[in-house]
């Protein structure tokens, strides 16, 4: 019996950090058909949460800088 998997596997250079998560991105989508845009505001949303948190907001309560060690 075939073994079949559906896996993206990517070496990302990371001296190209937009070039190369823009690729992942597009690499997923065809897995997807339909569902691009739900894809892309998930990511969009990802993103801004994470500019908050450099900004120096606490969008989910905590610092950038805590580690959540105790």
């Amino acid at each position: 019996m075939p073994r079949i998997e559906a896996v993206i596997r990517a070496e990302i250079d990371p001296t190209k950090p937009v070039q190369e998560v823009c690729g992942v991105i597009q690499a997923m989508t065809p897995y997807h058909p339909g569902e691009e845009v739900k894809i892309l505001e998930g990511i969009k949303e990802a993103i801004e949460k994470r500019l908050e948190q450099l900004k120096g907001g606490k969008p989910d309560g905590k610092s950038v800088h805590e580690s959540g060690r105790k």
